[in-house]
């Protein structure tokens, strides 16, 4: 019988090539959310965002320059007003954006990381 390690990895590890550009704010548009268990309905906006790299990106296969991306907070969420409060994010803004390519691994081919904005911050109390 073959033992199997439970310390098992999903989908890495993997490594990415960062490539440095700007992300500018296109629309910022509330989003209807679904009242929580606690009937408590979240305010939340749907940010789309375009991205430009500093310098050429090497894989041919990676296609976000002239296409619309949505920031989404960690957990997949939307952000709320405080966030974007918090963070200057409206539309015409540019924020330093990073584009992270999968060089290694199963896991997320194409990531924007951006340097200046917590993705984790939980401001709006959640």
């Amino acid at each position: 019988m073959e033992k199997h390690d439970n310390r098992h990895v999903v989908g890495g590890p993997c490594d990415y090539k960062v490539y440095p550009g700007q992300a500018t704010i296109l629309s910022v548009q509330q989003k209807e959310r679904p009242a929580k268990g606690n009937g408590r309905v979240r305010t939340a906006y749907e940010v789309k965002f375009s991205f430009t790299p500093a310098d050429d990106i090497e894989e041919d296969w990676v296609r976000v320059e002239g296409k619309e991306h949505v920031l989404l907070l960690t957990g997949s969420r939307y952000p709320g007003p405080a966030f974007l409060k918090r963070y200057g994010i409206r539309p015409g803004r540019c924020l330093e954006c990073d584009l992270k390519v999968i060089t290694r691994g199963t896991c997320t081919p194409v990531l924007f990381d951006f340097p200046t904005i917590d993705l984790s911050d939980r401001v709006e109390g959640e």
